[in-house]
């Protein structure tokens, strides 16, 4: 299962992980990872390449994990981290047994 958490502090996600393989397919023809890997990486790389935000970003690939923490407040930022978490959470109310949504 794929576990996307978004952390938030006063209503904005500061930091998000998305670690795990869905398991709906065998690797390389995953869809359900790979829409979650593609939705991960575009905001990742708006928000890092196209933006510039300070960010900390972690990738352990052996785990399947992706986790980025903002550096500064940044309104773009914010947007694209609420655009993710809502389209993930689209994705897993269609395959609630390969993604699963924590919001804390």
């Amino acid at each position: 299962m794929t576990t996307a958490t978004f952390f938030k502090k006063n209503g904005k996600i500061q930091k998000f992980n998305v670690s795990g393989h869905s398991g709906y397919s065998e690797q390389g023809s995953d869809i359900v990872c790979a829409a979650v890997s593609s939705m991960v990486m575009l905001t990742v790389n708006v928000i890092t390449e196209d933006l510039g935000v300070p960010c900390s970003l972690k990738v352990v690939e052996e785990d399947a994990l992706i986790e980025l923490s903002l550096g500064d407040e940044n309104d773009l930022a914010h947007i694209l981290l609420s655009g993710l978490e809502r389209e993930i959470s689209n994705l897993s109310n269609d395959y609630p047994e390969f993604v699963r949504v924590v919001v804390k």
